[in-house]
This record gives C-alpha cells, structure tokens and sequence, in this order.
C-alpha cells in the first residue's frame, strides 16, 4: 500500500486484507501519512524521486510484490510506481473518489482518469446495458469526516515533515492562507446558500434549456495538473467569458459552478463579476457557489469543462457537452472533444447528443468496469469499500487460478 486518501482508510484496508491472508506492507511518505497507518509492517521512505524510483523497484522485485495499491493514480510519487510496476509485470490497482458519486469509489487497474484502461474506449458492441447495476448507490454522508480528516492530515504534513519529506509532496499548502480559505469555504457555503437557491430556481423556471453551465475545478486537482493540456481555471473563465459575449444565443445565459473543495480557495466569484462587466453580459452571467450539480446539469443547454468527471452527468442527461482538455470519457461519439483547442464559438448552437441507449449503455458499462460500492471516510462506507478492494484482488487471482489449472490440464 502506497498513499492513500486522507485519513485512516489504507489503515482499515490493511487490517481487512490480512485478515483474508494477504501479507500487506506500508508504505508512508511523510509523518501524516504515518498518523494515519498501522505501526506494524510499516516503511518510512523520505527521499525525493530518484531515491524513490530505484528503492521501489528494488523492493517490490526482492519482497516479491503480486500488488500494488494506491490512491490517486497522477501523484508524483505514484506516477513513479506505476511506471515500475508495468515495468515489473506487477498488477497496480489504483484508487479515486468515485467518478459517479455518492456511493461509489473508483478501482481500475493501472491508472485513473485519462490513464484509465477506460480512457478513450467505448462498451463492447456486445453489452447487454440490462444487465449492469442501476445508480445511484447509497449515500454513505462521508464529506464532513473527510474534511476532518484533511484538516488533520495538512496540518500534522505542514507542520511535522521536513528536509526530502517534502520532495514528495503531491499538494504544496500553506497552513494560514490554507486555514483561511476552509473558514471562507464554510462561510460561503452558509450565507450564500438561500441566495444561490434562489438563483438556480430562477434558472430552473425561466431559463430551462436556456442557460451553459461550467463547473469548475479544484486548483490542485490531479487531472489539471497532469491532463488539461494547458488549460487552467482561469484561462477556461476568460475564453469562455470572451465567446459567450460574442456568439452566445440571444437571451442565454452562463453558470459558473464552483467546486465544493474550492469555493474557498479562489476568489473567481469576483474575476467572473468583473470580466463579465466588461465584457457587456454581466446581466447574463450567474455564478453558484452551492446547490446540485446535477439539477443544474439536467436543465442546461449544455455544459463546459476542462476534464472533471462532472462531465458524466451532462452524458447521463443528453446535455451537449464540451470537454477541453484531456478525460477519460472524451470520446467523440459521446462528447465534442476539445483536444486542448476547443471551438467556443460553435459550442453554443451545438446540439451533439449521443442516443439514450448509447449514453446508458456507456455509463454502464462505466460503472461495471470502473467503479465499486463504498466510501473513503465514512465507517458503513468504508468497511464496502475494502470488500470492493479485496473483490478487485480476488479477480486477479481467480484468473491466475484458472490458468494455471489450464495449464496443468494441456
């Protein structure tokens, strides 16, 4: 076990695989990453990513590693060890928040997001859409734990490591301008609540099907680091601002979403305002700092993205739908792929919408390959996830179970 989401959710995992008879080694990056993990069976590596690079490699190969499992497949520690485990032949299951949520986490195998097995690919002719299970899952109601578990984790990081702890680091924060910016998250959320709802019911009743809805997305989040092809919040603010202005329909209007973890961490809300004033839409420009996501992508007349995975509601409801940059389900059967050079000014009288079954079938299959009943923070939730985990590991060995037996038999 490399990194895992914060809190002691790798610590439940470790338990539960070795009461199934797995022999599990951890591997901890940093002091808050040792907080959080089992005492026994423990390994302390703080080096940079050289040191990292040839440790790893030496170990998984003389400790004899059948897996790797991690969480948050573009960290730069983990971009490493994949790279070293496909090197080794050595399976890699790699871990995110569920890319349909509530109720579900992502387990693939070899990488996440557009290093997903999934990224780019359609479902098999074949598939029987019927067959797939139904969302949503249950909500486990793990959001507030998790930002308990995020508040002690970057505090004992910030505060406790030191020298090489920090080469690894795969989110550089300050504690005082980080402090802030989760109090003004907070804050914002309780008083802007009533006015933001008023908002989207004014969208919902006057404007449906008549407004282009654009959720942003955390600063620090992997795939902006890793996938965006160059695009940034605030280049997809001002080149969006810039062609509504121009080419948007007459009378249309355009929603900034922003994202539940960096409400606070940006002040967009005023670069938006002010942008829009000048460039003459200020009155047809709305910006939501809470509310549902998917209510609001249910009656847009279309929505745009860099790569967030949000990008799967506007599949799930037949929304027109332009992705930027770079995303796993950036297939242009389903949306208008962007490649990094996205046409804005087409974008608005779009109608390219993939037939319902196609879309169905699609997410289906999505979650039958991709996604896995739990939770990282909450304990119902986390005690599905490690059984979904523990479910992923079983397939590998079943496969190599029944080749072997074929193997014997010819």
């Amino acid at each position: 076990l490399l990194q895992g989401p914060v809190g002691p959710f790798f610590k439940h995992l470790q338990d539960h695989l070795e009461d199934e008879g797995y022999d599990v080694w951890r591997v901890v990056f940093n002091p808050a990453d040792h907080f959080f993990a089992n005492k026994r069976d423990l390994i302390k590596f703080y080096g940079d990513l050289s040191d990292w690079e040839k440790w790893f490699s030496d170990f998984i190969e003389a400790a004899e590693v059948d897996h790797v499992i991690l969480f948050g497949s573009e960290r730069p520690a983990h971009r490493v060890a994949r790279a070293v485990a496909a090197k080794k032949g050595v399976d890699l299951i790699a871990l995110e928040e569920g890319y349909i949520r509530p109720g579900y986490i992502t387990v693939e195998r070899g990488g996440n997001n557009a290093s997903s097995p999934l990224a780019g690919r359609l479902p098999p002719p074949a598939l029987n859409y019927h067959e797939q299970p139904d969302f949503p899952a249950e909500d486990f109601k793990g959001f507030r734990r998790m930002c308990s578990y995020g508040g002690v984790y970057y505090t004992i990081r910030t505060f406790c490591s030191f020298g090489k702890q920090k080469h690894l680091f795969h989110r550089h924060l300050s504690a005082g301008p980080e402090l802030f910016q989760w109090f003004r998250n907070v804050w914002r959320r309780s008083t802007e609540q009533s006015v933001n709802f008023a908002v989207i019911q004014n969208l919902l009743e006057h404007h449906d099907r008549a407004y282009y809805l654009v959720p942003l997305q955390v600063c620090a989040d992997s795939q902006l680091q890793s996938a965006a092809l160059g695009w940034s919040s605030i280049q997809l603010i001002s080149a969006t601002l810039k062609s509504f202005a121009r080419s948007a329909p007459a009378g249309s209007r355009l929603v900034f979403k922003s994202h539940p973890l960096g409400r606070g961490h940006g002040n967009h809300a005023a670069l938006i305002e002010s942008t829009a004033r000048a460039f003459g839409v200020t009155d047809r420009v709305d910006v939501i700092h809470t509310g549902s996501l998917g209510l609001l992508a249910r009656h847009a007349a279309g929505m745009i993205t860099i790569n967030s995975t949000s990008g799967l509601s506007a599949i799930y409801h037949g929304v027109p739908l332009l992705v930027v940059g770079d995303a796993f389900y950036a297939c242009p059967d389903l949306v208008v792929a962007g490649n990094g050079n996205p046409d804005f000014d087409a974008f608005w009288s779009c109608r390219h919408v993939a037939p319902k079954e196609a879309r169905r079938a699609y997410l289906k299959w999505i979650g039958h390959e991709a996604l896995a009943v739990g939770d990282f923070y909450a304990p119902k939730g986390v005690r599905a996830a490690c059984q979904s985990v523990l479910s992923k590991l079983a397939e590998r060995r079943s496969a190599e179970t029944l080749a072997f037996k074929t193997k014997s038999a010819c």
